[in-house]
């Protein structure tokens, strides 16, 4: 047994390293100038809004079906549980201590889709999941993948509706308003960003999204902050959610997307596939971006003081984030799964819900900064606080194997 332990141990140390090396990459590429910061923000746009829907689409659609649905539900419901109290902890961290503001949503919501995604392939490799897969690893391991990605779902839908809320004016300076698209139109000077669409079609549009535009700001403030609101929900993400929950759960679009073409799968050699294709770019190229976002952070003129961020903040979210999280949550999912039916009977479900709150904080923070218009040392000191959590992220190792031998335990309480 204590060799099963130290075998268990050293795997999920390794795919957690593994995963600290790949962010590494890009760490490495921004000190020597290969990507630069507008570079890295592109990338991070395309993750978000193009590659992450695309994986939603194909790993939730091909793994969810009307018989799963209350596994799926039962993570609804914890990602919501656990953000909102992590929301909790932030705040009362922020008021006992006088942290900055953005130390809620780092608090309250981390990195629910790059980490572990990747985290997961490297547990693959080392086959320390076996125990708890049926023998049947691989998919073993889609399903986790696909429970990580309903986690995900959850925490962005939650993160664009409610941490705008959270960060203080005070602490990120807002700066005057910009057009919808960041700048000057880019239809009115030639140039690598110039419209390709003619310009009587250009102009219908422009036309168009002004009337859009001014319409929304003669309305009543009242009626402004719903459509606001409704509009942070209906992201790229969340429609890539939507479209797997309609493939998944209808069961002829199922069959044409993720069967075999023999059997009736007449989009999955060709839409499925290249979905497939982009989708699996998401895990590797997120991270590597955060791996350059957090180069950017020791990139300080002389002149400037130092964005260090107050090391007793790093302490509270690292704290929170694997410590605290990591004594609540196995042990909550592990009495739903051994003493209760709450969790169905998929120990893959239960393992996956253990690790769901514990991790990083989210780059997601360097993008609610953006949009508030911090100024530039708030954003760089966030980005330092990122580097520093995230350079204890062997610790998970000890989290998986933890989750890990609850899980089994829970397994042997429920079948014995």
């Amino acid at each position: 047994m204590p060799s099963a332990l130290v075998v268990s141990i050293l795997g999920a140390f390794q795919a957690s390293v593994s995963v600290l090396i790949t962010l590494s990459y890009g760490f490495i590429a921004a000190r020597l100038g290969m990507v630069h910061e507008i570079t890295a923000r592109d990338i991070s746009s395309l993750c978000r809004n193009l590659f992450l829907p695309a994986l939603l689409i194909t790993d939730i659609g091909s793994q969810l079906d009307v018989h799963n649905v209350p596994d799926y539900a039962a993570i609804f419901v914890w990602a919501i549980t656990y953000a909102v109290a992590s929301i909790l902890m932030g705040k009362m961290a922020v008021r006992l201590f006088g942290f900055p503001s953005w130390t809620v949503p780092a608090v309250a919501f981390n990195n629910t889709t790059s980490l572990p995604l990747l985290l997961t392939r490297g547990l693959l490799e080392t086959g320390i999941l076996a125990g708890i897969a049926g023998g049947h690893v691989e998919e073993a391991v889609a399903r986790a993948r696909s429970y990580f990605l309903i986690n995900s779902l959850v925490s962005k839908v939650l993160t664009f509706a409610i941490s705008p809320g959270l960060l203080d004016s005070e602490d990120c300076h807002h700066q005057g308003a910009r057009g919808m698209d960041g700048g000057e139109r880019r239809g009115d000077y030639p140039g690598e960003h110039t419209s390709l669409l003619p310009k009587p079609i250009l102009a219908h549009i422009e036309s168009i999204r002004d009337a859009a535009t001014s319409t929304f700001h003669d309305m009543p403030k009242p009626i402004q902050k719903p459509l606001v609101r409704v509009g942070a929900f209906l992201n790229p993400t969340t429609w890539g959610g939507i479209i797997a929950a309609i493939i998944g759960l209808i069961p002829g679009l199922h069959r044409a997307a993720f069967a075999q073409s023999d059997q009736g799968g007449f989009l999955n050699a060709w839409i499925m596939s290249s979905l497939r294709n982009i989708g699996s770019l998401f895990s590797a190229m997120e991270m590597f971006v955060v791996g350059s976002k957090l180069s950017d952070s020791f990139d300080v003129p002389s002149h400037a003081p130092s964005p260090q961020p107050p090391k007793g903040a790093v302490i509270a979210i690292i704290f929170i984030r694997f410590v605290i999280w990591g004594a609540i949550s196995i042990p909550v999912i592990y009495f739903l799964a051994a003493r209760t039916r709450l969790l169905g009977d998929d120990p893959v479900l239960w393992w996956s819900m253990m690790l769901m709150p514990i991790s990083p904080p989210g780059m997601i923070l360097s993008i609610l900064l953006e949009v508030a218009g911090a100024e530039r040392r708030a954003k760089m000191m966030v980005a330092r606080m990122l580097a520093y959590t995230y350079m204890v992220m062997p610790v998970v190792a000890l989290v998986v194997v933890g989750a890990l031998r609850a899980t089994e335990a829970a397994q042997r309480s429920r079948w014995d």
